[in-house]
């Protein structure tokens, strides 16, 4: 049985020539042993492919960073071809600063069947729930219904 040494070094070579799923499996299989470079590297070529779901198990498995900046310039180049679900995916994984979300909401409010979305967005990521509320004025107070009473000749 080889060793996970060789593993390791037979998955850098895959890697190197591009054949990442080959590699990935190699580092999976050996992850405890595989170097920090080596995870950042798959990383790094699994995001140039879009391939960002490999790319955060890579992140997780070899305890790497998420590519935050990458992934934020992915986002706004969504945004502006309107692929709002992919900006959506990528500001969450990057963690998005409140003017990347304001411009989300401002995109889904162009959109009429996206107004929940919207809102959903909105209060996930730009309001201050810690925040103490403002003000808040009572309801309209129900009308009640006159009793019409008919007069009788």
């Amino acid at each position: 049985m080889p060793s996970k040494q060789a593993d390791v070094l037979v998955g850098r070579r895959y890697l190197s020539r591009g054949y990442l799923d080959q590699a990935l499996e190699l580092f999976a299989r050996n992850a405890d042993v595989v170097a920090t470079a080596d995870w950042s590297l798959l990383r790094d070529k699994l995001l140039d492919r879009g391939r960002i779901q490999d790319m955060v198990r890579v992140c997780e498995l070899g305890h790497v960073p998420i590519p935050s900046a990458q992934l934020v310039a992915r986002g706004d180049k969504a945004l502006k071809t309107k692929d709002i679900d992919l900006a959506i995916d990528l500001f969450e994984l990057a963690a998005a600063d409140r003017g990347r979300w304001e411009q989300v909401v401002d995109v889904l409010i162009e959109m009429p069947d996206r107004k929940r979305q919207a809102v959903a967005i909105a209060d996930r990521y730009l309001v201050d729930h810690a925040e103490a509320p403002a003000a808040v004025r009572p309801g309209p107070i129900p009308l009640k219904k006159a009793a019409h009473s008919k007069a009788v000749p």
